[in-house]
C-alpha cells in the first residue's frame, strides 16, 4: 500500500530525516512538500489529492502553522503538529488550533513516532471511510426520493390514461366523449413523458414536501398542454 503524505516545514534537513523515518515503517509512500505557507496554501486550493498523513511545522517564513490550522483547510483530517520551539504554551496553542497532536521535532527518532504515526493514519482512514458511507447513504436516499416523486407524479396522469383507455375499449359515450378520452390520453402521457424527463435532472430541483412525502418539485404547471395550444 502507498501512503500519500504531505509535509510542511522550511527546513530541508528535517524534512528529509521525516521520510527517512517514514520509510523505516510505512515502506511505500507517496510525499508532497512545501517550505512555506503560501505555496502549501495555493496547492491545496486547487488539488483534490487526499492525505494519509500530514506534518505541519510551526514556524515557517510566512507564518504559523496554527494560524494555517486555524483556517480549516485540514477540516476533519488528523494533523500532526512539530516545532523545535519547546515553549511551554505551544502544544496547547497548535491543539487549540486544530492539530490534533504535537511532536517536538527532537521525538521524531524516539520510538514513539512509529505508533503515533499509525494512529493518526489509521484515523484519518476511519474518517474517510465514514464521509464515504455517508455519502453512500444520501445516495441511497436520494434514490428514495426519486421514486417517492416518480410514484407521486405520475398516479395521477396514469389514473387518467386509464380511465380514458377503458372508455375507448368499451365504446361507451358518444363521440365528443372519445375524442375527449383519446386528448386525455395524448395529454397524460405528454405529462408523465414531462415527469420523466425532469426526474433524469433531479439533481437540480428542488426538494419539496407533498402528503408527508418528500418529493423533488416539477417546474411547469402543464407545459405539455401548453405545446398543444401552439399547435392550435
Amino acid at each position: 500500500m502507498k501512503y500519500s503524505i504531505l509535509i510542511i516545514d522550511d527546513d530541508q534537513a528535517f524534512r528529509k530525516l521525516l521520510e527517512l523515518r517514514l520509510k523505516v515503517f510505512l515502506k511505500t509512500i507517496e510525499v508532497t512538500t512545501f517550505d512555506n505557507l503560501a505555496s502549501a496554501r495555493e496547492y491545496l486550493s486547487t488539488s483534490n489529492q487526499t492525505f494519509d498523513l500530514v506534518l505541519l511545522d510551526e514556524h515557517l517564513p510566512d507564518g504559523r502553522g496554527s494560524k494555517f490550522l486555524a483556517e480549516n483547510i485540514f477540516e476533519g483530517l488528523a494533523v500532526l503538529s512539530l516545532s523545535s520551539d519547546d515553549a511551554p504554551e505551544i502544544p496547547g496553542a497548535l491543539v487549540q488550533a486544530g492539530a490534533a497532536y504535537f511532536l517536538n521535532k527532537t521525538q521524531v527518532s524516539e520510538p514513539l513516532f512509529k505508533p503515533l504515526v499509525l494512529g493518526i493514519i489509521d484515523r484519518n482512514k476511519l474518517k474517510l471511510q465514514l464521509e464515504k458511507a455517508k455519502i453512500d447513504s444520501a445516495v441511497i436516499e436520494t434514490v428514495k426520493t426519486l421514486v417517492g416523486t416518480l410514484r407521486h407524479e405520475i398516479n395521477n396522469p396514469l389514473g387518467a390514461v386509464l380511465g380514458a383507455a377503458y372508455l375507448l375499449r368499451t365504446d361507451r359515450g358518444d363521440a365528443e366523449d372519445l375524442k375527449e378520452a383519446a386528448e386525455l390520453v395524448e395529454s397524460s402521457g405528454k405529462r408523465i413523458k414531462h415527469v420523466l424527463d425532469k426526474l433524469c435532472e433531479a439533481v437540480a430541483l428542488e426538494s419539496v414536501t407533498k402528503a408527508n412525502h418528500k418529493v423533488f418539485h416539477i417546474p411547469g404547471d402543464k407545459p405539455w398542454e401548453s405545446e398543444e395550444k401552439k399547435k392550435r
